[in-house]
């Protein structure tokens, strides 16, 4: 488990949706019993919103490009489980889950209180002395190493605990 999310030893996801999936359908089950026991579907809703929607939606950014087809039916199930039950008013999808989470990764990150500001790149000035093709962004590209002490420690140390277990990172490179 690394940040919340299972990874396995091939960097599949896989084991982690599977144990999301099992907390995601106890809590239908719980949500089922409160409608039993007479709770309004408006208040279920919200519940499932909480619940549901939120268990899903927590470090989706980290791991949403490792879900294969598969596990994305499997996680629209869970919408068309929520329906059929009358748990929700509305169904989700995965996709949109997905792509609301990114946009506020990305809207949230350029504001001065949030922890990735400082990896943020500068804008670029006007003033050009050449007559370059016009940029794609508008940010300056860093002329210096990105990685700080204390991230250089925790690649190390990655790329140490991998090859205790024989794990091929795919290229070679050193430490010095």
């Amino acid at each position: 488990m690394l940040l919340g999310v299972d990874v396995t030893d091939t960097l599949s996801t896989a084991a982690y949706v599977d144990r999301l999936l099992m907390q995601v359908n106890q809590r239908l089950y719980l949500l089922s019993l409160l409608q039993s026991s007479g709770l309004q579907r408006s208040l279920l809703n919200l519940m499932l919103n909480a619940l549901v929607i939120d268990k899903l939606t927590c470090a989706l950014p980290a791991y949403a490009g490792q879900l294969t087809a598969d596990n994305k039916n499997r996680i629209n199930a869970i919408s068309r489980k929520a329906m059929r039950r009358g748990l929700t008013l509305t169904a989700f999808d995965i996709e949109t889950l997905i792509d609301k989470s990114d946009c506020k990764l990305f809207r949230h990150f350029p504001q001065p209180g949030h922890s990735l500001h400082h990896h943020h790149l500068p804008k670029t000035s006007t003033y050009r002395p050449y007559q370059l093709r016009k940029r794609q962004h508008p940010y300056l590209l860093p002329t210096f190493p990105l990685f700080s002490i204390h991230s250089l420690k925790i690649v190390i140390s990655i790329v140490v605990y991998l090859s205790m277990y024989n794990f091929s990172l795919g290229f070679d490179f050193f430490l010095f």
